[in-house]
């Protein structure tokens, strides 16, 4: 509206909306007219072009008449020029929230991979796992999903900690090395500290329950997901950790929980075939055994009997001892 009667026009109709007297045609208008500041290209020019048009408006709504007057309509201008500033600040001023996306990192049966996240900590996927980290890791969290089983090495920061999602469960830590084992239809999910101190926690639909704080080193929590029960006991982190250097540890597994890591760390399928007499459980280590020599002393331990077929293994555990 740049003519003089363009003007007069303009004012006219801010009177009637200041009166509240528009047609909602009319409303529709001024609304419009405000919104036509959006094309502005930056915050300097719209403050100037904001600043003519409450001037221009004010000496026009009310002209000066008088000192008394003149006083007391500069001060409504204020008021006005601020609140316009105000709404423009909004308008323009706002950012639009950035929509965090997600990065998957996974393994294969057989496979490792190591994983420098963005705050400089250090994570060792182990095979047949996956981790999933939003783009704003280490904006104003630090927190990321694993599946499966990893080692963390995590850089300090007392203004972030460090939170491992594993199903219900978190695991929050402000800088230490730990190692989780959380794999999908694993009977148990395990925790074990390596150096430092970890809190665990269960997230309840209204309230968060700590399951154990303070899990210092060589400490080992285990949670049953189908009971809902918890352990706290001594270990040999190192131990469990020991995958790192393809040294498989077991204490009390039974034959079919052997069965799912050797599946995991030697790409094979094992399928057990018979009823065990009794419920055969064994502690056992093995150090970066090929899987002939895996199976043999499991077969020299246990009493069970196994069969290879190319990349299928059948074991019987009728007569597990």
């Amino acid at each position: 509206m740049g003519t003089s009667s363009d003007k007069a026009e303009l004012f006219a109709l801010l009177k009637k909306y200041r009166a509240g007297q528009c047609t909602p045609e009319e409303i529709a208008q001024v609304e419009a007219w405000l919104d036509s500041f959006e094309e502005l290209p930056d915050n300097d020019a719209m403050t100037a072009a904001a600043n003519e048009v409450v001037v221009n408006v004010m000496h026009s709504l009310f002209p000066p008449k008088g000192k008394l007057r003149y006083i007391l309509y500069a001060a409504a201008a204020l008021v006005v020029l601020a609140l316009t500033g105000l709404l423009f600040l909004f308008r323009f001023n706002t950012k639009t929230p950035v929509a965090v996306t997600y990065a998957a990192i996974s393994t294969g049966k057989g496979e490792r991979k190591n994983v420098t996240l963005p705050d400089g900590s250090q994570l060792t996927l182990n095979a047949a796992s996956s981790v999933i980290i939003p783009s704003d890791f280490g904006q104003e969290r630090r927190e990321l999903t694993l599946s499966g089983q990893g080692t963390f090495d995590i850089r300090q920061n007392i203004k972030q900690p460090f939170i491992v999602h594993t199903g219900s469960l978190r695991t929050v830590v402000l800088g230490t090395v730990f190692d989780i084992k959380a794999y999908p239809g694993d009977a148990a999910l395990q925790v074990a500290v390596l150096s430092g101190k970890v809190r665990v926690e269960k997230q309840q639909q209204q309230h968060t329950e700590i399951l154990a704080t303070g899990i210092e080193k060589d400490q080992l929590l285990t949670y049953n997901a189908g009971t809902g029960k918890h352990e706290l006991k001594p270990c040999n982190a190192e131990d469990i950790a020991g995958w790192q250097q393809n040294k498989l540890f077991f204490d009390q597994a039974t034959i079919a929980e052997i069965a799912q890591v050797l599946e995991r760390q030697y790409n094979i399928h094992i399928m057990l075939t018979g009823t065990a007499r009794r419920q055969c459980r064994y502690t056992l280590q093995l150090k970066n055994e090929p899987l002939n020599k895996a199976l043999l002393l499991l077969e020299q331990l246990s009493g069970i009997s196994y069969q290879v077929n190319n990349n299928e293994i059948k074991i019987n555990i009728a007569s597990c001892e």
